[in-house]
């Protein structure tokens, strides 16, 4: 029986970092499908092991999903596919996989199951991103709202708001963007380029590089990691920074600091 599940579904080998491409598949599939946006305002993605690339296109009147699906065992192919469907003013694509995340059994040792993503939405759409494991690349839409476990995020050319709610590990840049807020990430480093503000309440470890930024810039705490800010149009900002350096120049507004960070 078909079951979509959120968690990551390699066992072992951890295959589920890879792409299809890139891991030696015993068996391979195409999926896909199509569904005329109609309205919709938002389209929200649940994507699991694999890379994701998100596109915005202007000629585009509809939602387009692409996906090669890579797996260990021929079977579990027929439990491996793309869902598109219309739920209110959202349009939802799931991924769906076989779960053998609970499995104990030896006979399921070392087994896996990936799927790269590559999904065409209009270019005015917003997009709501769930996604466990793989690489992403997300652009040329109106905002972007991703929760991402592993891998690294890239955003590029988006018109409104960016935000990520939870990032655990990987690293994320972005570049002509509007407004950037970073919840939480807990590892890898976030380099920021051409956006309308940028915040980063809570950054456990990495570095954080940002420039051309025509608002202010808000760090609420950094916990290692160096901080640089270049080019900042408004207010540089930094509340609590427990180790690393912290740099800046040309900023145009206020620069406030942990007064034990001021002489770095």
């Amino acid at each position: 029986m078909r079951k979509f599940i959120i968690s990551v579904i390699a066992i072992a080998l951890g295959l589920a970092s890879l792409s299809a491409s890139a891991a030696k598949c015993r068996y391979q599939a195409d999926r896909g499908g199509e569904l005329e946006l109609d309205g919709a305002g938002t389209v929200e993605i649940y994507a699991l092991a694999g890379e994701l690339r998100v596109t915005g296109k202007d000629d585009l009147t509809a939602v387009r999903a692409k996906g090669e699906a890579c797996v260990s065992k021929e079977p579990m192919l027929a439990e491996t596919d793309i869902t598109i469907r219309r739920t209110g003013d959202r349009i939802q694509i799931l991924a769906e996989m076989p779960d053998i995340s609970g499995e104990s059994d030896d006979r399921w040792t070392n087994e896996y199951a990936v799927m790269d993503l590559d999904i065409e939405i209009p270019a005015g759409v917003g997009v709501v991103i769930h996604d466990s494991s793989g690489d992403m690349k997300v652009s040329g839409l109106a905002s972007a709202e991703i929760t991402d476990s592993s891998g690294g995020i890239e955003v590029t050319d988006i018109a409104g708001p960016v935000v990520i709610p939870q990032d655990s590990s990987g690293d994320i840049y972005m570049e002509r963007v509007g407004e950037v807020t970073i919840q939480v990430d807990s590892s890898g480093e976030i380099e920021i380029r051409e956006a309308d503000a940028v915040t980063i309440a809570n950054d456990t470890s990495g570095d954080i590089f940002v420039r051309d930024i025509r608002g202010s810039v808000l760090v609420g705490n950094d916990s290692s990691g160096r901080i640089t800010a270049r080019d900042v149009g408004g207010d540089l900002i930094v509340e609590n920074d427990t180790s690393g350096g912290i740099s800046y120049d040309r900023v145009v507004g206020n620069v406030s600091l942990p007064e034990y960070r001021q002489g770095d």
